[in-house]
This record gives structure tokens, sequence and C-alpha cells, in this order.
């Protein structure tokens, strides 16, 4: 009969079409978005939201602020004015009345200044390292969004080419029940098969829609374009360095880093604190005109005389600061080293599953699904055993799929640990200076 014939054509065909997915996006005409011009379009369009470069700015103009002197101060006044007596008010006719400008300044020690440049010079370095963490957040997060899109696709197709051969299913075995040689119970299970499979696919439509929204999120417009071929889960030199221990490009571990050298430049300044600084003041002072006029010259200067609760304290604190950030960036370190440890040897797992299911468990689930469709063909088996076989070889075949995409966010989380270098990852200090 032709419904049979039909099944048996589609039933066959189906574990084949499976097994080889093509990429949803082949046939469109748009050029398809790339992994590495995601990574890209992020960056860019990441912008100051992600990766501002205010902060690297502000503490480069305090660097040079904190090199000058500060300003002058103009002290205008009236002096030994009388309010009583003959005199009262009078600014000329006593000789002790005076009017007199003067001009002070403060004498910073070069040594204080430089040691004040030096802080804001690493609070400079310190906020163009968390920059980076930034920027290196930003591509991880567009690369997981570009892969789960691309999971979404592949599972979808997966999906549709198993529709087909499941509607031929419902039609033999209705008409196979219609001429009196099949059951009601096979029709029943056949169409429980197709409800489960559109159930299937409205779920993996929403996670498609979430999947391309979220890409938006990071790439804008281009994310509605389709997308390219994944790339290979490879290991690359740059990861083998990390398992080696060779963390210093690390965005998180090189911003710690930088606030220790931030933490010693603040114990540097609060030292050279210590030591006052002198302020000169020169002041001119008028007289009446039957008086000689004046000048003066004032030096002052703190006293430091209670040291060991004052500036003692501050050095303490600053040490204890930076003791602390030490103690992080070391925390951070180990943190780092473990989790790349563990996800190399996850990916390398995941790698030997993978290779499993292509050499042994797919091609037994494809082996099972022909042998229920020999015994069909040849009454000895029901069409129930038949669909059950086949649902068993997409669920596996849908296993690996989600096995894989488990791998490929391994391999991303690993591959972009250090971002890809693109115009926005150029320190941010270069065009402030």
């Amino acid at each position: 009969m032709l419904f049979p014939r039909r099944l048996t054509l589609a039933l066959l065909c189906a574990p084949a079409i499976g097994l080889a997915v093509p990429h949803a996006a082949a046939a469109q005409s748009a050029p398809s978005l790339s992994l590495e011009e995601t990574v890209a379009l992020a960056t860019t369009h990441a912008g100051d939201a992600e990766s501002s470069r205010g902060a690297v700015e502000a503490a480069v103009q305090m660097a040079v602020a904190a090199g000058q002197l500060p300003d002058p101060v103009l002290k205008l006044g009236l002096n030994n004015v009388p309010v009583n007596g003959p005199d009262q008010f009078s600014l000329s006719r006593d000789f002790m009345t005076m009017r007199s400008i003067s001009v002070m300044q403060e004498f910073t020690r070069s040594a204080k200044r430089r040691a004040k440049v030096a802080r804001f010079e690493a609070e400079a370095t310190a906020a163009e390292a968390q920059r980076g963490v930034g920027l290196a957040n930003v591509q991880r997060n567009a690369v997981g969004a570009w892969l789960d899109r691309w999971y979404a696709e592949q599972a979808g197709v997966l999906l549709s080419h198993h529709g087909h051969p499941l509607e031929l299913a419902l039609q033999a075995a209705t008409a196979a029940y219609r001429s009196g040689r099949g059951t009601r119970a096979d029709v029943l299970a056949a169409e429980l098969e197709v409800q489960k499979l559109h159930d299937r696919q409205d779920e993996n439509r929403i996670a498609a829609a979430t999947a391309a929204l979220n890409l938006e999120r990071w790439v804008g417009p281009a994310a509605r374009r389709p997308l390219s071929e994944r790339p290979r889960l490879d290991v690359s030199q740059q990861v083998k360095q990390l398992a080696q221990g060779q963390f210093d490009a690390v965005p998180e571990l090189a911003a710690a880093q930088r606030e220790v050298a931030r933490a010693e430049a603040e114990i540097r300044a609060a030292i050279e604190t210590k030591r006052p600084d002198v302020t000169v003041e020169l002041m001119y002072s008028q007289r009446g005109s039957a008086y000689s006029n004046m000048g003066s010259v004032n030096v002052s200067f703190p006293v430091p005389w209670d040291q060991p609760n004052r500036q003692d304290r501050e050095v303490a604190a600053k040490l204890a600061q930076a003791q602390e950030a030490r103690a992080k960036s070391e925390i951070i370190r180990r943190n780092t080293q473990t989790m790349v440890g563990a996800r190399l040897a996850e990916l390398q797992r995941n790698r030997d599953r993978l290779q499993r299911y292509d050499e042994k468990t797919l091609p037994l689930a494809t082996i099972q699904a022909e042998a229920a469709l020999t015994a069909y063909r040849a009454n000895t088996g029901s069409l129930l055993a038949v669909a059950e076989a086949n649902h068993r070889v997409i669920d596996t075949k849908l296993e690996r799929l989600a096995l894989e995409a488990k791998t490929a966010k391994l391999w991303a989380d690993l591959t972009f640990l250090v971002p890809l270098p693109t115009a926005q990852t150029e320190p941010a200090i270069k065009e402030f200076q």
C-alpha cells in the first residue's frame, strides 16, 4: 500500500537526515554573522555601558593636578583700626593702622607631590584593568549568546526533520486501523508522538527567540542576520598557557594586582604626609601718609605633635589595606587556577563523550530503529515499536547536541577568559596623556 511504502522511506531516511544537520542560514542571502565578528561588534557596542573609560580619564587628570603646587592665597586686610577715641574708625591718623595685602603660598615638597602623582597613576592603571575585566565579560557574554542561538537553531532543524516521519507514521497507523490491520492503540500512540513533537518544537522556538534577543542585546541589529558555522572547539595555545599557570593576561587577576600596586602607592603617599610642608606669606602694609609703609614675611608649618595617633595610624591603615589587596589577589589567582584546570578536564571528558556518541551510541540507536522498521515490514513488529525506536534516535541526537552545546560553553569560557584584542581593548591611558 501507499502509506506503508511512504512510511518505510521516511523512517529509513530520518536517522541519516538527523545526523547531518544543515545550518538554517545556508540558503539565506544576508551575510552570515560569525563568532569573530560577534566579538568585535559586542566590544564596540558595549561602549561606556560595560567598559567605561571615565574612571581612567578621571584618575589621569587627577595625577596631573596632584603634581602641581597648591594655588596661592591672596589676603586683604585692615589692621589696628581704632574703634573709640578721637581717631575712631580712621584709617590714616593712627600710626598702627594699616591696609594690608599679602600673598601666601604653600610649598608642598616635591617628594610628596611625586607620591600623590604615583598614587593617581596607580589608580588609573587599576581603572584600566577593571575596564579589561568589563571587556572580557562582554565578549564572553556575547559568545555565549551566539552559541545559545546557534544550538537552538540546530535543535529546531533536528526536530523539524523528525516531524515528517511522525506525520507519515500517523497516516499509516490510521490507514491500517481503518483497513482492519491495525489497532486503535497504534493510532493513539502515533498521535501522542506528534503532539509531543509539537510541544518540543514550541519550546525550541521560545528558546531560539530568547537567544536571538539576548544576542541583540550584545551586538545590536546584526543579531538578526543568519549565523555562520560554529568554529572548531580546539584548545588554543593561550588556554594551554593558562593551564600551565601563566595568568598574567587574565583581566581579573591583572585587576587584582593593580589594586595591590595602588594600595602600595597609597602607603608611600601616607608616609610622605608625615613630613610637614612650609607656607610662605609676603605682606605689604600701607599706613597713613605721615608714616612709613611696612613689609612682612611670615613662614608657617604644621607641628605634628601627635604622630603616633595620627600620621602613624594613617600609614598603618594603608598597610592593612595593602595586605588585604594582596590576599584578594592570591585568592583570585587560586580560584582562576582551579577553574581553568576543572574546565579543561571537563572539556576533555565531554569531547571523549561526543566521540563515543558519534562512534557507538548514535549508530546503535539508528540500527535499532532500522531493525524495528524491518520487523514491522515483515509483520513481526508493531508500528508503536517503530515510533518508539525513532523517538529514541531523536532523543539521542538531541542529548548529543545538548552535550556539544555545554562543551562549546566550556570552550568559550576558556578561550575568552582573556579578551580578544580589538580597537576598543587598546589601553585608554595613552589617549588621555
